[in-house]
């Protein structure tokens, strides 16, 4: 039987408190129709003892012998998925109780819209730590992930299926531990994008997650992801593509370099103009990555100035 939406949830041995209280945040909720799967990827026995111990025909429980990561267990549960929408939870985040029905309300009345966050609070050891992007709308979500890097929290994204399926994206095991934002990326071209305001997801940043115990590898693939977002949305843009990429990549150039970056910047601006980006958003952009490069991690501040009164009489 087919439902509006599927919540999938990977799980592995997260610590059962946590797993309860995800597993709770989404059978509250007050919009009913979905079905919830649990990938288990290889966890101890206790796992499987706690889902069994929920009587609830919404809940579907797959387990797979060999923990073979996050990326596998969505992708395994995107396949099984039966529903018009998709809604992602790790499992030890809390949904509050009417995530799905605002976010199913949203993508109804905006059907050019395929990939739905929302506003998050950020809960556990380390909040004050960590923050996400404060873009909403769907310009300004392309144009953060194409110059810094994921817009949006995970644990809070509903996507459309027929999007994922008839544009065969998937989440990129080489794209690894940072293949939600490779995901995002994938869709760029695709479909729209949007956050709401409302915050309607919980999550937890604590010692044992992703971003602590592999924050080194991600910062490193998300550079990687951020570079082919670029040479995606402008292939025939950037004719010096290795420049650009080491720039994105916040590598030192050559002064010798600048001139020719300058104009690849020019260029980009007129170009994601016309695509519906705000030049203004774009120039701040840039300029935050620039400074970044040049100004707070290379200490060039003569460069960084120059520069862009350089690019500000093109």
């Amino acid at each position: 039987m087919s439902v509006q939406v599927s919540v999938v949830m990977p799980v592995y041995n997260t610590k059962a408190d946590y797993f309860k209280e995800a597993i709770d945040s989404v059978l509250g909720q007050s919009f009913q129709d979905f079905e919830l799967l649990i990938v288990d990827n290889g966890s101890d026995n206790y796992i499987k003892d706690i889902v069994k111990s929920y009587k609830d025909e919404k809940i579907k429980y797959f387990k797979i012998d060999k923990n073979k990561g996050p990326a596998i267990a969505r992708n395994k549960a995107i396949d099984l998925a039966k529903s018009e929408y998709i809604a992602f939870i790790d499992s030890d985040d809390i949904s509050l109780p009417q995530r799905l029905e605002k976010q199913v309300t949203y993508l109804d009345n905006n059907p050019d819209v395929g990939c739905l966050g929302t506003a998050v609070e950020i809960i556990g050891d380390d909040s004050e730590k960590m923050r996400f992007a404060s873009v909403r709308e769907h310009s300004e979500i392309e144009c953060y992930m194409l110059f810094f890097g994921c817009a949006f929290c995970q644990s809070s994204v509903m996507v459309r299926k027929s999007t994922l399926d008839k544009f065969n994206v998937r989440y990129r095991t080489e794209w690894i531990p940072t293949e939600d934002y490779g995901l995002f990326v994938d869709l760029i071209d695709r479909t729209k994008f949007k956050i709401l305001d409302d915050i309607l997801v919980k999550y937890r940043f604590h010692h044992n997650n992703t971003s602590h115990l592999y924050s080194n590898e991600q910062k490193e693939k998300s550079r990687i992801v951020q570079t082919f977002a670029i040479n995606k949305c402008c292939e025939m843009l950037v004719l010096n593509k290795n420049l650009f990429s080491r720039f994105i990549l916040e590598e030192n150039l050559k002064v010798t370099e600048l001139n020719e970056l300058a104009e690849i910047i020019n260029n980009l601006m007129k170009y994601l103009s016309k695509r519906g980006y705000s030049e203004n958003d774009v120039m701040y952009a840039l300029k935050r990555k620039f400074k970044y490069v040049y100004y707070t991690k290379n200490h060039l501040s003569v460069v960084f100035f120059f520069f862009f009164i350089y690019i500000c009489t093109k």
